[in-house]
């Protein structure tokens, strides 16, 4: 039968439990008639699959409790220990371009629309437009997922404002998540174990990770008395200073996050897009805080893809294999068994140009024997380099498939 052993629980097969049940007959009769037409075969046979079944269940009984074998709800509540809980999906987000007379308060939540795709795009914060006619405002979709909107396509004012004249998006869109499969969440699980602590990375990290709509995040640290670029400060940051870069996530909640775990005196140091926030504290309203950060600087990726097609690809291939870089960039494509990309491009990670072909091959390697003849990434094959304050950003508009 089955059994517990100090490695975890160990399976006892369906021929096991035949071969024992049958060693059990024997026993008591060595010329016992146990051929499968026999009732007491057939009761072998039948014995031998219920045991295997109950064998099945206890298993999936003990693995519920291990949050590396888990699945669905019992993962969920493994999870719930740590106080992680499983994405629903993150939203998208862009910067929108704001004209409007000077002195224009647009309110948080104001609702701007691309007539391209129908999606509508809510600000976050409110802000008031000074004497230059424009400002910058993060936006965040109101639809879950990853709703694409290229660059200039976000022109419709949804809610109207006195003074409010245009609006465009001046980058792309980054793309927001689908809810989180059980691989990912494991990994997110893992990085917020830390979170309960404090003063420490680990749990400004797993903070981070807990506020809504965030999908990446990277804290680097320089705690050494020197700017100087070292093996202790590879990136020249300045001395005793901490570096948070959040992909995702509200300026004001990333903000809270941040003052909740930040150290006393710690420098926050902005190496990206840089935003700041004043905080209030939760627990003391008088203390109050600036709370200086950054988003990851965006790499727009531009892939261009040529494709022999022996005669068998369907019609479509252009647009399954664009879908397949997609999620092949944003951790979805391939599964967690197979043991590599299942988190996608994270902040700082450069893109090795011939993992590329990867989501490529996948598409065309289910029909026939057709084949890559050229990829380039930014215009060359070669990787692209990613520093470590940007992020590679993929949008469908940029990735061109050409099937000969």
């Amino acid at each position: 039968m089955a059994s517990l052993t100090s490695t975890g629980y160990v399976l006892q097969t369906q021929n096991d439990w035949f071969a024992q049940e049958r060693q059990f007959y024997l026993t008591i009769d060595p010329l016992w008639n146990l051929d499968p037409s026999t009732p007491d075969g057939l009761k072998m046979a039948h014995d031998s699959e219920i045991f295997y079944a109950l064998d099945e269940t206890l298993q999936q009984a003990y693995n519920s409790k291990d949050p590396n074998k888990a699945k669905g709800v019992d993962l969920d509540i493994v999870c719930s220990l740590t106080g992680t809980s499983r994405s629903k999906g993150s939203k998208s987000s862009t910067q929108l371009l704001l004209t409007a007379t000077p002195g224009t308060i647009i309110y948080a939540g104001n609702r701007f629309e691309s007539p391209a795709t129908g999606s509508r795009w809510a600000t976050d914060q409110t802000v008031t437009v000074d004497n230059s006619w424009h400002v910058l405002v993060s936006a965040t979709c109101t639809a879950s997922g990853p709703v694409q909107a290229d660059e200039g396509t976000i022109t419709r004012i949804v809610d109207v404002v006195s003074g409010l004249a245009e609006c465009t998006n001046p980058d792309p869109a980054t793309p927001g998540t689908d809810e989180q499969r059980d691989e990912q969440l494991r990994v997110t699980r893992a990085t917020a174990v830390g979170r309960p602590g404090n003063n420490q990375i680990d749990s400004m990290v797993g903070e981070l990770f807990g506020v809504e709509g965030v999908r990446r995040v990277k804290v680097y640290e320089n705690d050494t008395d020197s700017a100087s670029v070292s093996i202790d400060n590879p990136y020249g940051l300045p001395r005793k200073s901490i570096a948070p870069i959040i992909d995702g996530g509200t300026n004001s909640d990333v903000a809270m996050a941040i003052y909740l775990k930040k150290n006393p005196g710690a420098l926050l140091y902005q190496a990206g897009t840089a935003f700041q926030v004043e905080v209030v504290s939760p627990k003391y309203p008088t203390n109050k805080k600036i709370i200086r950060a950054s988003r990851p600087v965006y790499v727009d990726m531009v892939m261009v893809v040529n494709v022999k097609s022996d005669g068998t690809l369907p019609p479509n291939t252009d647009q399954l294999i664009k879908e397949a870089v997609m999620e092949y960039a944003a951790g979805d494509l391939i599964p967690a068994d197979v043991g590599f990309k299942i988190s996608g491009f994270d902040i700082g990670e450069s893109v090795p140009y011939l993992t590329m072909t990867t989501p490529v091959n996948k598409v065309i390697g289910s029909y026939g024997n057709s084949y890559i003849t050229s990829l380039l990434l930014n215009g060359a094959s070669s990787n692209v380099s990613i520093a470590y304050n940007q992020m590679s950003r993929w949008t469908e508009s940029n990735i061109t498939v050409v099937i000969t």
